[in-house]
């Protein structure tokens, strides 16, 4: 009885520690939590499919083109459709800005 409690509550615990992710939106590529490997959106797409989340911070850099940010949402809608929370936070400005695609 005990065991079974024990491996009720690692499961729960795996469970919760994997619900939120962040994914960062960069001018044309996406990173996802503390990754620096940079992805496209199809790699992305794989990525979600493979990681168990329900909720999502979309880090959107300024430079960010609206495509980029339009395919995150189709990457994670394709993947994930079960997700139910996603927050949006801007990250730069134009002080700091070297968009490339300006």
């Amino acid at each position: 009885m005990r065991l079974i409690l024990l491996l009720l509550a690692a499961t729960s615990f795996c469970t919760f520690a994997n619900e939120e992710i962040t994914i960062h939106v960069k001018e044309s590529t996406y990173s996802v939590g503390n990754s620096v490997e940079v992805l496209t959106n199809i790699e992305l797409e794989d990525q979600l499919g493979e990681l168990n989340f329900s909720a999502i911070t979309l880090d959107v850099d300024y430079c960010a083109e609206p495509l980029t940010i339009a395919n995150a949402y189709l990457a994670i809608a394709n993947s994930k459709p079960s997700v139910t929370d996603i927050k949006l936070k801007l990250s730069g400005s134009h002080e700091e800005s070297k968009c490339n695609n300006v």
